[in-house]
């Protein structure tokens, strides 16, 4: 499409010189065109100055050309509420789009033709098309829409021109060359026969084998002296074994901000200061949302049992009169005030019970009775009955709640439901359920009754005098921190838990008791950061946070005291591997028959009646990878030389195929062209991997936001 409006060799030209017009307005809905294309495509950054945010392709990106973008995200999102956050990442994307995915396009000149993109409007129009141009009466694709649009109204109306461009054009030539690309890719992509025989051997050929093997645990790690010299060799030789993140440790304290008992009785007050007004509002729907409510209001009829309001509300609500406000009501750390609107017969009756639950046993239904007539008699209360139910209705007397026939109620089986709604009030009885035998009372209805309420709700939340109290005590053990080297100390001293979290990731990081812990991920992985720094108060809504940098792991190959366990096991793994080894090997020398070898080395020799490629399981020994590959790539007849396991050492033979009978089964042409597919449908994953990885990007963003 051509790039200003004026270009002559443009689409919209042409197709204005073809066609006639039609008048339809479209005006901030363009904001709706494929925002999720937009999120990864659009226009390329433009080069500047300033510090780097990070190197895409061997080439630096400036904050200057970062926030270009991001100016630029403004004007073409004006009105809409996108946070500066999201900008700044769509930013950085169409970026990584122009420095990679269109260079490497423009290289293979890859693009668009005009003729497929006047196609892909109107002759074979792309669903993002269709999506934005259907006519909302006849719910059909609408030609003529589209037409009026491009000739008459973007011509007219720059904002309009450029919702177009950026919405619509861009990211549907960027999609379409993506898919040429990928396509390119997949025209490469083809499995030969020989490919599909040996998939079909690796899942089908099954190998007889007898294994003798020496476990790791005849030799002690005791025995197995190194020092760091050897260790350090050992991870140079097996570096590949031990890449690494970046990760960053830490020492911290959280101080929670918790509610006083003056922000307590500051928000009951004023709730109640809301109660008269509340009374006499006829507007209850504007008046919750004026009040802010965190109970929104809904102008439903709500059936008893059916909401999560608190017991002590739903009894205000069920009982009182429409126009009746309740007292003020703390429940779940708010206080609330409830007004009835209105009230109408419900077409469901519900009936209340409680229940005492007796498990599954052989004199279960006599001991449901002698607890009924206990209760009866006055010998045990219910609720003490009723205590030790396995159901979580045991801390609530055993009460079940509103039982209805057709509501569901994970506390009330069938049997007992269809058993108390054909009772009455007080009435009690036993009856048997898949769970056992209940001692049910009814406690409560019938109960026909809808109730339609407004609410107004506040929570208890930390004032402005909670919340500077704990940013006190933070900015103290900052400010201390700064020159006194004993964290820990420190922090106890002022009364703080100091927490430790360890090998924090940038892209993804968890810090234990911090529900975003992206700020401290920020600060540790600032290149400024060093071992021992201490951050600012890092403030999160409900808490304040200090941390201390106590451990710094750059990405490649981990340094030996960040991996120094994991590298003696495998270093004192190995060298007990090599002693077992020479015990196979001097066995082996004298005899390669299975059984001798066993013996020579005080073992046993053990069938493995079917080894398979595509299982890691070896018969008699369990997961060994290792051993079962080396027996499939054995001839019949042939041994082994000793294998380092996952749990020890192994000699095996291979004793000959087994016989499946999948070999005919087998058909080669098949088998092949799935592979070819299956390859070729991942191939938009593996082609956007491999280009952002011959990319090399570099993200510092963290440096600055």
């Amino acid at each position: 499409m051509a790039k200003n409006k004026n270009e002559e060799t443009g689409v919209i030209l042409k197709i204005q010189k073809q066609t006639g017009c039609l008048l339809f307005v479209i005006g901030a809905a363009m904001l709706a065109f494929v925002l999720t294309d937009v999120l990864k495509n659009g226009p390329g950054g433009l080069t500047g100055g300033g510090e780097s945010v990070g190197e895409i392709a061997g080439e630096t990106v400036s904050y200057q050309e970062l926030m270009e973008g991001v100016e630029e995200l403004k004007v073409i999102y004006q009105g809409s509420q996108i946070d500066e956050a999201s900008l700044r990442e769509q930013a950085w994307n169409q970026i990584i789009q122009e420095r990679i995915i269109k260079t490497e396009h423009r290289e293979l000149g890859i693009t668009m033709s005009e003729s497929e993109l006047e196609d892909a409007l109107f002759v074979n129009p792309d669903p993002m098309v269709i999506r934005n141009f259907t006519n909302p009466q006849t719910n059909q694709f609408d030609p003529a829409m589209l037409r009026d649009f491009l000739e008459v109204q973007i011509l007219d109306d720059p904002d309009k021109y450029n919702n177009y461009m950026n919405f619509l054009e861009n990211p549907l030539r960027e999609m379409r060359d993506g898919q040429k690309y990928e396509g390119m890719v997949a025209a490469g992509i083809y499995s030969t026969k020989l490919d599909a025989k040996a998939e079909f051997k690796k899942e089908s050929e099954k190998v007889a084998a007898m294994v003798v093997g020496l476990p790791y645990t005849l030799i002690s790690d005791s025995t197995i002296e190194y020092d760091d010299g050897d260790l350090k060799k050992f991870l140079s030789e097996n570096a590949s074994d031990y890449k690494q993140l970046a990760t960053r440790d830490i020492d911290f304290v959280v101080m929670n901000i918790f509610a006083s008992s003056e922000d307590t009785a500051y928000t009951r007050k004023t709730v109640e200061e809301y109660k008269e007004e509340f009374k006499k509002t006829k507007r209850d729907s504007s008046f919750v949302m004026a009040k802010r409510s965190s109970r929104p209001y809904t102008g439903e009829y709500v059936r008893r049992g059916s909401s999560d309001l608190p017991k002590e509300v739903e009894d205000f609500i069920y009982s009182a009169d429409s126009g009746t406000v309740s007292d003020v009501i703390f429940s779940d750390g708010s206080f609330g005030l409830y007004k009835v609107l209105g009230t109408k017969e419900d077409s469901v009756s519900l009936m209340r019970a409680r229940h005492v639950l007796v498990p599954v046993g052989d004199d279960s239904e006599a001991e449901a009775r002698k607890i009924m007539a206990d209760i009866r008699a006055g010998r045990t209360s219910f609720e003490e009955a009723a205590k030790d139910n396995f159901d979580r209705s045991g801390t609530n007397g055993g009460d079940l709640g509103w039982i209805q026939k057709e509501g569901f109620n994970i506390l009330v089986p069938q049997e007992v439901k269809d058993k108390v709604l054909e009772s009455n009030k007080g009435d009690m009885f036993v009856v048997k359920s898949t769970k056992g035998y209940h001692v049910v009372e009814v406690t409560d209805g019938p109960f026909r009754k809808l109730v339609k309420f407004a609410a107004i709700v506040k929570p208890v939340v930390p004032g402005e005098a909670s919340d500077r109290e704990v940013e006190r005590l933070a900015g103290e053990i900052q400010y201390r921190a700064q020159n006194e080297d004993d964290f820990v100390a420190l922090s106890e001293e002022l009364g703080q838990n100091v927490r430790e979290a360890k090998k924090i990731a940038l892209g993804n990081p968890t810090v234990p008791g911090v529900p975003d812990a992206t700020e401290i991920a920020r600060w540790l992985f600032n290149d400024k950061t060093r071992v021992g720094d201490v951050s600012d108060v890092i403030a999160l809504p409900d808490r304040y946070i200090v941390a201390k940098c106590t451990g710094i792991r750059e990405k490649g190959t981990a340094k030996l005291d960040d991996v120094r366990d994991e590298v003696i096991q495998a270093y004192v793994r190995n060298e007990k591997g090599a002693v077992l080894a020479e015990r196979l090997n001097d066995a082996l020398a004298k005899s390669t028959d299975p059984e001798a070898v066993a013996s020579a080395v005080n073992s046993t020799a053990s069938l493995a009646p079917a080894v398979n490629m595509m299982a890691a399981q070896v018969a008699g020994i369990g997961a060994e990878p290792k051993v079962a590959g080396t027996v499939l790539g054995l001839k019949e007849g042939q041994h082994s030389s000793p294998i380092k396991g996952t749990g020890g050492v192994y000699v095996v033979w291979n004793k000959g195929a087994v016989e499946t009978g999948e070999e005919g089964n087998f058909n080669a042409d098949d088998l092949r062209l799935q592979m070819t597919e299956r390859t070729k449908g991942q191939m938009g994953d593996i082609v956007l991997d491999a280009l952002r990885d011959k990319g090399n990007i570099v993200d510092k963003r963290y440096n600055f936001f």
